[in-house]
């Protein structure tokens, strides 16, 4: 992985790394930043904050994908 050769990313917190991210993204297409809808940034700035104060609060997506399509099977 391209990420291994960068070892200062993983030193990076889950919210900096999504920042990159997006940043990364936007320039590989260039498309014109737009300004960020400020409900959709407190509402990520407060998931954001959740998890890192419970990191283990979460569940895994393989959990998470089954009882969704267990979900839709009712």
């Amino acid at each position: 992985m391209i990420v291994e050769e960068f070892p200062e990313i993983q030193r990076l917190s889950l919210s900096r790394r999504l920042v990159l991210a997006a940043e990364i993204l936007e320039s590989a297409t260039d498309s014109a930043p737009e300004e960020p809808d400020p409900e959709i940034v407190r509402i990520l700035d407060e998931r954001i904050a959740e998890h890192e104060g419970d990191p283990g609060g979460g569940s895994p997506w393989s959990l998470v994908k089954a009882r969704l399509l267990a979900s839709r099977e009712a």
